[in-house]
């Protein structure tokens, strides 16, 4: 994958998306955080490395000029001949290299979900992948970390293992804390509806994370968000199919809160939640219509004080983009919101930012093969 030459010249570096279309993965760039003169010609499309099929993938910036990819893709069968699991690191004003096999000394099969994310100084990996020998079901929960910036990591360890309810699997979710400590929150989805999470930190190493279990989730809403809050513990928020729930996973301990309700209504996968390098947790969700008293659908909340608490967030002048199947975000360094919506037909990626408590005006970040439609993008 060859960026263009300016590519990490720039001042900032705001988000990165990647769409997976088919067998193809797309990545394309904003830097519309810098100054409104300097922010014509906002996204620019790029080529990608070479995946060999990759089916999943989940890229994590590591510094201003840093970034790896990981990829995952799946066979159905035990002996396979190209790795399934590998990652690509671009630098500076090089090109991606090439993908490497399992960094870490054996090759998984049937991947299905993959995440990543750095806390200070370290990397945490985590992945899902199915058990072929024992069947299109059994799937395990693995992690992997790096405590030097990526360069190498450790051997995966198990996190949980489980018989699902589908050979596609289900979602994974990984984030890091912020403070001086190098430690992960892994999230994923296991059988029966089971929404579970589990404290990690590198520097305490023994038995498997334990989990806690923090509530169940809807059929069709099989997604976990995990972001890292001020005094070191993590927030999740899951859709339990009548809204958003929510649940404080506490520090050190790793045990979790009773969950709360958020909101309510038919919300599908359309929220996210987002953290700034661990700190100043941020949810926005796309409510399916209007209620009485609000001229938005798409609400942020913040949370603050052990709470979620309203941010304001109004409507672009023109009007929001279509209510989408799908949302992904992410801050700046100064805390502003930046969130990319799929739409309904997996034909086109919509951004938008939040500054000064209003929306700017959704734009089509990315058109999609109609054809071929999109199945996620990160």
């Amino acid at each position: 994958m060859n960026l263009q030459k300016n590519f990490f010249k720039k001042t900032f570096l705001s988000t990165l998306a990647c769409a997976l279309v088919g067998m193809s993965c797309y990545c394309i760039v904003s830097d519309s955080l810098l100054p409104v003169e300097a922010a014509e010609a906002i996204w620019e499309q790029t080529e990608v490395p070479d995946t060999r099929g990759g089916l999943v993938v989940d890229p994590c910036l590591l510094s201003f000029n840093r970034l790896q990819s990981f990829f995952g893709w799946s066979s159905n069968k035990s002996v396979i001949k190209q790795p399934e699991f590998s990652f690509s690191v671009f630098e500076g004003e090089k090109d991606w290299t090439e993908i490497k096999a399992p960094f870490f000394g054996g090759n998984f099969a049937g991947v299905r979900k993959v995440a990543a994310c750095k806390a200070k100084y370290s990397v945490g990996v985590i992945f899902q992948h199915n058990i072929v020998e024992q069947g299109p079901t059994a799937f395990e929960i693995m992690y992997t970390y790096s405590t030097d910036k990526g360069w190498s990591f450790s051997k995966p360890a198990v996190c949980d293992s489980y018989v699902a309810d589908s050979s596609q699997g289900s979602d994974v979710e990984i984030a890091g804390v912020g403070g001086r400590k190098p430690a992960f929150c892994f999230g994923w989805i296991a059988e029966n509806n089971m929404v579970k999470a589990a404290l990690f930190d590198p520097a305490f190493k023994g038995d498997r994370p334990r989990a806690c279990n923090l509530g169940r989730h809807a059929t069709g809403c099989e997604r976990i968000e995990l972001a890292g809050e001020e005094k070191g513990g993590f927030v999740s928020v899951w859709n339990d199919g009548s809204g958003l729930e929510s649940s404080y996973i506490k520090p050190l301990i790793g045990t979790n809160t009773e969950p709360v309700k958020i909101d309510k209504g038919r919300l599908g996968l359309n929220f996210s939640l987002c953290d700034n390098n661990g700190r100043n947790a941020m949810l926005v969700y796309d409510l399916p219509r209007l209620r009485k008293g609000e001229n938005t659908r798409r609400q942020v909340r913040r949370w603050q004080d052990g709470q979620w608490q309203a941010v304001e967030a109004k409507a672009p002048a023109k009007g929001e983009a279509p209510l989408g199947a799908c949302l992904e975000s992410c801050q700046d360094q100064d805390g502003n919101l930046y969130v990319a919506s799929l739409s309904k037909d997996g034909q086109s990626i919509y951004y938008s930012s939040l500054k000064d408590g209003r929306f700017s005006e959704p734009e089509v970040a990315m058109k999609l093969k109609p054809l071929i439609g999109c199945t996620g993008f990160s």
